[in-house]
């Protein structure tokens, strides 16, 4: 019997499972596909900027407490498996080109110098010193407002997925693809075991980590979580070789560059159920996006596009604790965009609480019947939650 079985092979499972077999704990992971190929897989690899030095709030105390770890996670695992995640401080720019944005732009760099977070706003002149790429709509006067984030990251998903399942197969996890659970047995307040298909697999500790697919694993154990899937598609332009240097926002949308030359442009948001499908209006309105501030992109071809639909919550903020009243299963989802970035703090807070210690931060605010209006996810998320 393992310590305890994860149900969701995406970042957050796969994290928590790393960490996890780091302390010494057996897991087993059960993925209904292949491990990290949903929209774990489908993100940027945005690390947003966060401090957890001024950090009050337990969400950004999570939102701290990850930036930290990225930085230490990419070392160790590499130095584990020889993989390079693509791990590195690019910097970012976010531009406003309307008056919504240029206010939502005036309020985040307020929060920004509050929290002590490096922040500069950037005059169009300087604007093009940073980032000469941006002539296009700093000559048309476009550009009401900028900020320049020297301390924003990013981190490749694809490479990151496989160094996080290299980890684990190398310090014993069991990934099981291709099992869907489809019940749980439930006796004095415990799971006593997990079935799929073919097998009835018994765990002292159960943490669901499914993402999206959440909602109807917890409906069958009688637990209504406020929790939907959120399309987002994406584009990805192909140039010979690095084209600009830091990533480029503006409110959700981005385009962030590779070291390869690869380009990302994203991303959609989408309520449309548990439909993956690109469309040809979402494809289309992120190309124009990135054309609009990077004009020698239309010079560049697409590679290709895709989607992923991520877990939303409706405040926005991921769960984190207990299920239910059931002693020994836990939940870890509704990060939205901020998956892959929360991934590192989601995985140490949630090792600590299976493990019967005090996490490290306030998991009060992350319950599951936590009392929040309700708002869109995105809304929710402001110019803070752009990965």
């Amino acid at each position: 019997m393992v310590d305890c079985l994860i149900i969701g092979g995406g970042v957050i499972g796969l994290s928590l499972a790393y960490e996890m077999a780091r302390q010494g704990q057996e897991v087993r992971i059960l993925e209904r596909n292949e491990p990290g190929q949903e929209a774990s897989w489908a993100g940027a690899g945005i690390l947003s900027t966060a401090n957890l030095d001024t950090a009050t709030d337990p969400y950004e105390r999570l939102r701290g407490l990850s930036v930290q770890l990225h930085s230490c996670w990419a070392e160790q695992l590499r130095e584990e498996t020889g993989i390079d995640n693509g791990y590195h401080c690019c910097g970012g720019i976010r531009v406003a080109r309307s008056e919504e944005e240029h206010t939502n732009l005036q309020e985040t760099f307020h929060w920004y110098s509050q929290h002590k977070i490096p922040a500069r706003k950037l005059t169009p002149q300087e604007l093009l010193e940073v980032e000469p790429k941006l002539a296009l709509p700093v000559h048309q006067n476009q550009i009401l407002s900028a900020l320049h984030l020297p301390l924003e990251s990013q981190l490749r998903n694809p490479r990151h997925l496989k160094a996080l399942i290299a980890a684990c197969l190398k310090r014993g996890v069991e990934i099981s693809s291709g099992t869907v659970v489809e019940d749980f047995e439930i006796r004095h307040g415990r799971v006593e075991a997990v079935k799929s298909a073919t097998s009835t697999i018994k765990a002292k500790n159960v943490c669901i980590t499914s993402g999206a697919w959440s909602r109807p694993l917890l409906e069958r154990i009688g637990v209504s979580l406020g929790l939907k899937p959120i399309r987002g598609q994406m584009v990805l332009f192909k140039a010979p070789k690095r084209f600009f240097q830091p990533i480029i926002s503006e409110g959700p949308r981005y385009i962030v560059p590779r070291d390869d030359g690869r380009i990302l442009a994203g991303s959609t948001e989408e309520d449309v159920g548990y439909v993956k499908q690109n469309t040809a209006s979402g494809i289309t309105g992120l190309t124009r996006f990135a054309l609009g501030l990077v004009e020698d992109l239309a010079q560049v071809p697409v590679e290709r596009t895709w989607s992923g639909l991520r877990p939303g919550s409706l405040d926005g903020k991921p769960f984190l604790g207990r299920v239910a009243d059931l002693e020994n299963a836990f939940l870890a989802t509704g990060h939205f965009r901020s998956g892959l970035f929360l991934s590192t703090g989601t995985a140490v807070v949630l090792q600590q609480l299976i493990a019967g210690e005090q996490p490290e931060i306030d998991l009060t605010p992350f319950q599951m019947d936590r009392s929040r209006p309700v708002v869109t996810a995105c809304k929710s998320l402001g110019q803070k939650g752009l990965a």
